[in-house]
C-alpha cells in the first residue's frame, strides 16, 4: 500500500492524465449542460413569478381604482339634492352603444323596466331592456325618446317655461313646444320630474322658433359625457 500523501500525489496525477488526454471532456460536457438547463429553469421560473405578481399588482390597483370612483360617486350622490327616502342600487356602466348605456346589474338584482338611472342629480336615462344580469338604459338622447321637461331659469332656478324633450341621436336633443310667450335664455336649466326630484337632463344652448307657429324650440346640451360614465345608480 502506497503511504497516504504518496497516495493522493497518485491520484491527481492520475486526474491530470485524464484531463490532458480528453477523458474527462465527455463528463465536463454533461455536467456543464446540466448546470446550463439548470439556470435556464431557475430564470424561467423567477421570470414566472415575476410576471404572475406583476399581474396580481395591476390586477389589485384596477379593482382598487374602481372602488375608489364608486366611493367617490356615492359621496356625491348622498350630497345631492334627492328625496331622503330615494333607495339606490349601485351599478357600473358596461359599455355605451349609440345611445344606450349597458350596466352590469339585471333582473336578478331587481332591476325592472322604467326604473330610472342617475348620476347625482343628473337624469342619465329609464332602463328598457333588462337580461339577467345587465339591462340597457336608453338616454335621453335616442333618437324619438320623448319626455316632458321644466325649464328653470338660471339666475333664480324658479320654472320660466315647459317643453317635450325629444331626442335626435348622435349625442343631439330638442326641447320643442314651448310657447313663444316664455322668455328661456342660453344658459338656463333643463329638468325631468321625477317623484319629488327635478333631475336635471342638461342646458339651453341655443333658442329659435318657425315663422308661422306658436310654438318655439330650444337645443339642448347634455351635462356628462356618456363615455366617461363608471359608476351609475338605479333608483329602485
Amino acid at each position: 500500500m502506497f503511504p497516504t500523501k504518496k497516495r493522493a500525489n497518485y491520484f491527481l496525477l492520475i486526474f491530470l492524465l485524464l484531463v490532458i488526454t480528453g477523458v474527462l471532456k465527455p463528463v465536463r460536457r454533461f455536467a456543464g449542460q446540466k448546470i446550463y438547463e439548470w439556470q435556464r429553469s431557475l430564470k424561467k421560473d423567477l421570470n414566472g413569478c415575476e410576471l404572475k405578481n406583476e399581474k396580481e399588482i395591476a390586477e389589485m390597483k384596477i379593482k382598487i381604482a374602481s372602488l375608489e370612483e364608486e366611493n367617490k360617486q356615492q359621496k356625491r350622490l348622498l350630497s345631492a339634492p334627492l328625496p331622503k327616502n330615494w333607495q339606490f342600487l349601485t351599478t357600473k356602466v358596461i359599455s355605451l352603444a349609440g345611445e344606450v348605456l349597458i350596466i352590469n346589474l339585471g333582473s336578478d338584482d331587481g332591476v325592472k323596466e322604467g326604473m330610472v338611472v342617475i348620476l347625482e342629480n343628473t337624469y342619465l336615462g329609464k332602463v328598457k331592456k333588462t337580461g339577467r344580469k345587465s339591462a340597457e338604459v336608453r338616454l335621453p338622447t335616442f333618437f324619438e325618446e320623448k319626455t316632458v321637461v321644466n325649464i328653470f331659469s338660471e339666475k333664480d332656478k324658479t320654472v320660466i317655461a315647459k317643453g317635450l324633450l325629444v331626442g335626435k341621436g348622435e349625442g343631439r336633443m330638442k326641447a320643442e313646444q314651448i310657447y313663444l310667450s316664455e322668455n328661456i335664455q342660453k344658459g338656463d336649466l333643463v329638468a325631468i320630474h321625477v317623484g319629488a326630484a327635478d333631475l336635471l337632463v342638461g342646458v339651453v344652448e341655443e333658442t329659435g322658433e318657425k315663422k308661422g307657429e306658436m310654438f318655439k324650440f330650444a337645443t339642448i346640451k347634455r351635462l356628462y359625457n356618456p363615455e366617461q360614465l363608471q359608476t351609475v345608480f338605479v333608483v329602485k
